[in-house]
């Protein structure tokens, strides 16, 4: 929906031409046509490639694995370098930039620092081009805000929400536009109006599910719950940093992530379809915890109502399972 808000956006003001989408690599937005378009090629988007149109992929920075060799301190400017070339160069027919803020899901589990977000809202602005940010996975307090545009003081123009917007429970999705892109749209000429909708479109019982979840923020400080979490998942993951085959351990609100590697001095690693993704998930089913890695990188995302010994519990039996997987590798 965002895309076809942002492409009509331009065609109301009168500037059609505005239709391309500028999109990061590692990034994932979904399974329609259209979000696969703006994300990565990959196992998911290769079966329906003919169908997808084309973008302007640029950077994103996953520091572990930066292809500029840069440091963190120096990424809002170099990083960023892609991006801007790609609006100097064709920012005439950009109708919006597409990003996951702060943390790419389905890519690896990247965590980006806040300078880069920052940087991206400002070549936005500077350059006139809107700014979507899917915070589908990232909303809700996830990374730590309420939302993750937050760690950059960022307002997108367009921010697209689910997930926790109902807390899981029932499916509900929703676009939220600023005044102005939502003022592009309010004419009485018709052909202005946005003619998009869905069956269940506003679907009462999902909409009160998501007013129920939405009052838990307003009466209970579940923003300093998750920041009791992170806490809780810096400590107890920290530690593994030192078993082989770990790459990187990421912390980042409520979500914990460790990337296996089978080099550590190349950070080799197997992938999306890397085995031991399958076998850390049987492994782990097998003590009573349900984790889906991706591929090689291993992730824990508890609801917020887990307690602290639940979350110790969990991270013991990770702790577990990869100490077992280092001392099978090094015996091979």
């Amino acid at each position: 929906m965002a895309l076809k808000l942002a492409c009509q956006y331009w065609r109301n003001l009168d500037q059609p031409h505005r239709r391309t989408f500028v999109a990061l690599h590692h990034g994932y937005h979904g399974d329609t046509v259209g979000a696969m378009s703006v994300g990565e090629d990959s196992i998911f988007t290769q079966p329906f490639a003919p169908l997808l149109f084309p973008v302007i992929r640029v950077h994103a920075p996953h520091c572990y694995r930066c292809p500029l060799g840069l440091k963190r301190a120096t990424c809002q400017v170099d990083c960023l370098a892609d991006l801007e070339q790609a609006l100097q160069t064709r920012g005439e027919e950009v109708a919006g930039v597409i990003v996951e803020p702060m943390l790419q899901g389905a890519g690896g589990m990247i965590v980006w620092p806040s300078e880069f977000l920052a940087g991206v809202g400002r070549l936005c602005k500077r350059y006139g081009t809107l700014l979507i940010a899917d915070e589908v996975l990232t909303g809700f307090g996830r990374t730590g805000r309420m939302f993750a545009c937050e760690h950059a003081s960022l307002t997108p123009d367009m921010v697209c929400l689910s997930k926790a917007l109902t807390a899981g429970y029932l499916p509900l999705g929703a676009t939220v536009v600023t005044n102005a892109v939502y003022e592009a749209f309010l004419s009485d000429d018709r052909t202005k109006t946005f003619f998009h909708g869905h069956s269940f479109t506003a679907n009462p019982l999902a909409c009160a599910v998501a007013v129920a979840s939405l009052d838990l923020f307003r009466e209970q400080d579940l923003l300093g719950r998750i920041r009791r979490l992170e806490a809780q998942l810096r400590a107890g993951l920290s530690p593994l940093r030192a078993l082989p085959g770990v790459g990187d351990v990421r912390v980042i609100g409520g979500v914990g992530i460790i990337e296996l590697v089978t080099d550590e001095q190349t950070r080799r690693a197997g992938g999306y379809l890397d085995g031991i993704g399958p076998r850390l998930t049987a492994a782990f089913v097998e003590r009573g915890l349900l984790l889906r890695p991706l591929g090689n990188v291993l992730y824990f995302m508890p609801p917020y109502v887990i307690t602290d010994d639940e979350v110790a519990w969990a991270l013991g039996e990770i702790a577990a399972v990869l100490n077992i997987a280092a001392s099978a590798a090094a015996r091979c």
